[in-house]
């Protein structure tokens, strides 16, 4: 006959083994501080690029107003505002789809990398969004946003924002003035990018025609896998 010992580790061990991961963790974990940090850039930033959508938004409907018409006025329908167009309270495409927003010239905006994961460790000062575009996005879009940015943050918070365009990534550069600034990139893309890479990949001719300042493929493209992790990641 076979006896079988079994030997249990003491108590004291397993708590020094948690006092120990414990310790690594709020090594590398950002603080508060610093998460509060990144969220209201973040935030603030989401709430700036809604405005400066809504603001392109009234240009164009001032620049293709029909002319007025003594017809009599229908009530709006449930989904519509008073202007008989679409609520867009909803901005971030985690919030809602852009399916709402399909007209306007910028679509809707995404976190993106380690924002969207939640896997900010301690020193990370890089955060990402995806601005999704109607068209393809263009170096004058990419200045006019980048100018408005600068109003809608005045409107939004007291925070001051360096904001720079970078036309060779195809982003919008921001970083705060805190001691160590995060910097925050904004990438533009928009899904013509992709569905003309597709017909050409089929062998279909392309007859899309295209601005002269439109941004470099290749980084739209990035900008639109970057996007597909991050929903893959959260679902």
């Amino acid at each position: 006959m076979r006896f079988f010992f079994y030997f249990q580790r003491p108590m004291r061990i397993f708590v020094n083994d948690d006092r120990h991961v414990m310790a690594k963790h709020a090594a590398i974990y950002p603080t508060q501080e610093e998460l509060e940090a990144v969220q209201n850039m973040v935030s603030h930033t989401e709430r700036a690029l809604k405005a400066v959508s809504d603001w392109l938004d009234e240009q164009e409907k001032a620049n293709s107003k029909p002319e007025v018409t003594e017809e009599t006025e229908e009530p709006a329908t449930e989904g519509e505002n008073k202007e008989g167009m679409e609520d867009h309270d909803n901005f971030t495409m985690e919030q809602k789809s852009t399916e709402l927003n399909a007209s306007r010239t910028l679509r809707g905006v995404m976190r993106v990398g380690l924002v969207a994961k939640g896997l900010l460790l301690k020193g990370d000062l890089d955060l990402e969004l995806v601005l999704l575009c109607r068209d393809k996005p263009t170096k004058s879009l990419l200045t006019k946003v980048k100018d408005n940015l600068a109003v809608q943050f005045a409107t939004i918070t007291k925070e001051k924002y360096e904001i720079d365009p970078s036309e060779q990534d195809a982003a919008i550069i921001i970083k705060n003035d805190k001691e160590e600034p995060l910097t925050l990139k904004i990438k533009l893309t928009s899904p013509l990018v992709r569905e003309e890479l597709e017909k050409e990949a089929a062998g279909e001719t392309v007859t899309m025609s295209e601005p002269a300042d439109v941004l470099d493929r290749q980084k739209c493209l990035t900008a639109l896998a970057s996007l597909r992790h991050a929903k893959w990641f959260q679902a």
